[in-house]
């Protein structure tokens, strides 16, 4: 006890006397209870008009009075409910002691959940969400006049009979084929860059509705967070935004402020590109904002009133959608601002299978891990960026993730302030963050083009004293870069990319050899063109003089002599640019690379037959196996390609005539166009069941056999004696 006063005493001397650190306490959890009770009013007030509708014993007589002179009396002008009269008897509302609704004996589960079980009758889409706030509405109620033993002795079974009720409606929804998916409907990536599109081009609230949205996609957060973005919590770092959070529904203490959201721009669809849609919002706006930076909204008005007009912004264009819609399977009331954030996460996880991780995903929603979060799994800011390049709508399967976004690249002082002047122009410096000015100004200019275009000559941007400056903006156009990293001006200026995977750089590397290859495609295939006439040309001449270099026509005199051709024609040096690239190998490596036999260049030289061959015994599908695929063990050529003066022994040169008759007929009995010189095996198996009854004989003899049986020779033997006889 006395280490406990003794730190509670400097405390009370730093901030007065005791009633003033009471009053502060009060006046935190007021202000906290408040929040709840607007969060909770209408559930309250529902139960209560219940009671009073149907004189209900359990409602406090004196209440029920003061209830009807509020109801019957006169009321105020504008929209003023039955709920929202009811609001001011409530505790928190009423100026005075407000009034025991509730005869708290007579209050049982059933009196509890009547009114919200008839809100489900009429109503079968009420959501479980819904039904869990009306139970800690009435909680709250039962606290706020000191009443909680009597809410402990009934919750047990009013939370028996909601799980109850949950799950007959899950039956239900089975048996009766009723809609599973509950709340708002995740917003789908096409239809979010159409709305995106649609909003831009709004005459009055075309900026504030395609920022809105676009931050509302890329910070995957709720509607509540992107109305109070300060202007002083975005910042500027390397080639992306910095948004900062400073409290949240997850985060009410601000642990996770220091934690920001990167933020990309996107180059190649400006629509859906938030540091485009920034730029464009603060030029329109900055005649108009007032005050430090440190205060001042990023949404002028007031914060509840940015949600309401972005949602009205936002049905509007869903009402003008509604075929594109109906194709896709939704309706107007499934597409809300919670559709954003469901639309984004989902595209971040399950838009391809290199997607970021679920706990940056996770984090960067503000969705809580308990158990794992801040202990097993952290922040981490390259996940973070990850994400921000994937919901900026950048393809992550694609080389394009590591794109760079647009920035200028001045190389003297004199441009650089050029651009500063600009920026200054353009938005107010002193209340936006000079680096955050500089990357939006980046993107608009980069986009000019597709928003002169697409935007309507009324539209607050092009009253922009810089943008309806033409030289100016040529000017600021030549300063411009947007590329990859290993690209000269990127690292000329020191530009790297950030949250970029490792598969994203070798697709980018690969695209590049495939440019150098393309490059190569005419002289290839120039080369190529000539090597038929060369070889045909050559051969000729060997043929007719009968020796080839002064020796006989063989195997190996012949290969080298097509070698030396291939040699003439400049085909090394095509494979050598091939192999190397830009980069030239060293003198002694490249008499390494020379080719040194056919099948370097992706010919198969003739291999050499035994001494002994001689076509065996076979069935005639082993035989046709062997004319299309050849033999490991004697030779590994097809034998289709054996030729009768390759071999010195008669009888086995007659032999193999024989067989080559019978394997052309198989093939000549072919349907037209199925036969291919390179095929695979079970190709060449499939040739073969096609044709295989032209070639069933009977062998004539007392031996029954199936025809699959016989060899090779006795079916070319019956195939002539079968000739004959017709």
């Amino acid at each position: 006890m006395e280490e406990e006063s003794e730190c509670v005493e400097p405390v009370l001397e730093c901030l007065g006397e005791e009633d003033e650190v009471f009053d502060l306490v009060e006046e935190l959890q007021g202000s906290t209870m408040m929040r709840t009770r607007d969060r909770y009013k209408s559930s309250t007030s529902m139960f209560l008009l219940h009671l009073y509708r149907r004189n209900h014993p359990a409602l406090n007589p004196a209440f029920a009075q003061e209830m009807k002179k509020l109801l019957e009396g006169p009321r105020p002008r504008g929209r003023c409910t039955d709920m929202t009269l009811i609001r001011d008897l409530l505790p928190g509302y009423s100026q005075s002691r407000p009034l025991e609704p509730l005869l708290w004996e007579r209050v049982t589960p059933e009196v509890i959940l009547a009114p919200i079980a008839k809100l489900r009758r009429e109503n079968s889409k009420t959501s479980d969400s819904k039904i869990n706030a009306y139970r800690a509405a009435i909680h709250l109620l039962f606290k706020d006049f000191e009443r909680t033993s009597v809410w402990q002795a009934i919750a047990p079974t009013v939370s028996t009979i909601i799980n109850g009720w949950k799950k007959r409606i899950a039956r239900r929804r089975k048996e009766d084929g009723v809609e599973v998916e509950r709340g708002m409907s995740a917003l789908p990536f096409k239809l979010y860059a159409i709305i995106c599109k649609q909003l831009a081009q709004h005459k009055l609230t075309g900026p504030f509705a395609w920022c809105y949205a676009t931050m509302l996609w890329n910070l995957m957060c709720r509607s509540d967070n992107i109305s109070y973005i300060n202007l002083g919590h975005i910042k500027c770092k390397d080639d992306h935004l910095l948004l900062y959070f400073a409290h949240s529904k997850t985060d009410q203490e601000g642990k996770l402020a220091k934690y920001p959201r990167a933020v990309y721009a996107n180059p190649l669809e400006p629509w859906i590109c938030p540091v485009t849609a920034l730029g464009v919002y603060l030029i329109c706006i900055s005649a108009c904002v007032g005050g430090p930076s440190t205060g001042l909204p990023l949404f002028q008005g007031n914060q509840e009133d940015c949600a309401r007009r972005f949602r009205a912004c936002l049905c509007s264009e869903v009402k003008r959608l509604s075929a594109r819609l109906e194709e896709l399977g939704l309706t107007e009331e499934n597409i809300g601002t919670h559709s954003f954030r469901k639309g984004a996460a989902t595209y971040a996880s399950a838009g391809g299978t290199a997607c970021p991780s679920s706990s940056s995903i996770s984090l960067r929603a503000g969705w809580s891990q308990p158990g794992v979060e801040d202990t097993y799994r952290r922040f981490d800011a390259a996940g973070d960026e990850h994400v921000g390049r994937v919901v900026t709508g950048l393809r992550m399967h694609h080389e394009e993730l590591a794109l760079l976004p647009p920035t200028f690249v001045p190389t003297a002082s004199e441009e650089q302030e050029f651009i500063m002047e600009c920026a200054r122009e353009c938005m107010d410096v002193t209340k936006v963050n000079p680096g955050v000015a500089w990357t939006c100004l980046a993107s608009v200019i980069y986009h000019l083009d597709t928003l002169k275009s697409t935007l309507p000559s009324c539209h607050k941007l092009w009253s922009d004293r810089v943008l309806g400056d033409a030289s100016r903006c040529a000017r600021l156009q030549a300063l411009l870069f947007c590329g990859y990293e290993d690209e000269a001006t990127a690292q000329q200026h020191n530009l790297c990319a950030s949250g970029v995977p490792p598969h994203c750089s070798l697709l980018h590397s690969l695209e590049q050899v495939k440019g150098e290859v393309v490059k190569l495609i005419p002289s290839v295939e120039e080369q190529i063109g000539r090597l038929p006439v060369i070889l045909q040309t050559a051969l000729d001449e060997a043929v007719e003089a009968g020796r080839i270099e002064g020796a006989p026509i063989t195997t190996a005199n012949l290969e080298r002599t097509i070698m030396r051709v291939l040699d003439g024609t400049g085909i090394q040096d095509i494979r050598r640019l091939l192999v190397e690239g830009q980069h030239a190998l060293p003198a002694e490596e490249t008499h390494q690379a020379q080719l040194q036999t056919l099948s370097d260049f992706g010919l198969c030289p003739m291999a050499s037959l035994p001494s002994n061959f001689m076509v065996p015994n076979m069935t005639m599908r082993k035989a046709w196996q062997h004319w299309t695929s050849g033999d490991e063990r004697t030779c590994r050529r097809p034998w289709r390609s054996i030729l009768p003066a390759e071999i010195t022994d008669r009888k086995a040169r007659d032999r193999l005539k024989r067989y080559r008759k019978i394997m052309l007929a198989v093939q000549d009995a072919l349907p037209h166009g199925v036969w291919k010189e390179t095929a695979t095996f079970q190709d060449y198996d499939a040739m073969f069941d096609r044709v295989q009854a032209n070639f069933e004989f009977t062998s004539g003899t007392s031996l029954k056999r199936r025809h699959g049986e016989l060899s090779w020779d006795t079916v070319l033997r019956l195939k002539y004696k079968h000739s004959r006889g017709n």
